[in-house]
């Protein structure tokens, strides 16, 4: 199993946009391309990132075949206006081997 984490600092003044960008739009597209969300974390003091999202994969291929693709490239972009310092990483669990995204 892989990790997905999906972080990012809302915009100033964009705050209720973006949270409603995520629940409305990149939870379910992201849920359609075979993916779920399953946990959101909100930074209230600290160094950002500001939110982080994210949920497990099984695989490397699975993850490439969702997050290099067309339909992600178009989710993500929906986050382009209303975020900044936006970053997908995937990241290995205790129990999966090593590999990469690219």
């Amino acid at each position: 199993m892989l990790k997905v984490l999906i972080s990012y600092d809302m915009r100033e003044g964009h705050e209720q946009e973006a949270q409603e960008y995520l629940v409305n739009k990149l939870a379910p597209g992201l849920a359609k391309l075979g993916f779920r969300v399953t946990e959101v974390l909100y930074t209230v003091w600290g160094a950002p990132p500001q939110i982080t999202s994210g949920g497990e994969i099984e695989d490397i291929d699975k993850a490439r075949s969702i997050f290099l693709s067309p339909e992600w490239e178009k989710l993500a972009s929906g986050m382009d206006e209303l975020t900044q310092n936006f970053k997908l990483r995937v990241v290995k669990t205790a129990h999966s081997q090593g590999d990469h995204l690219e």
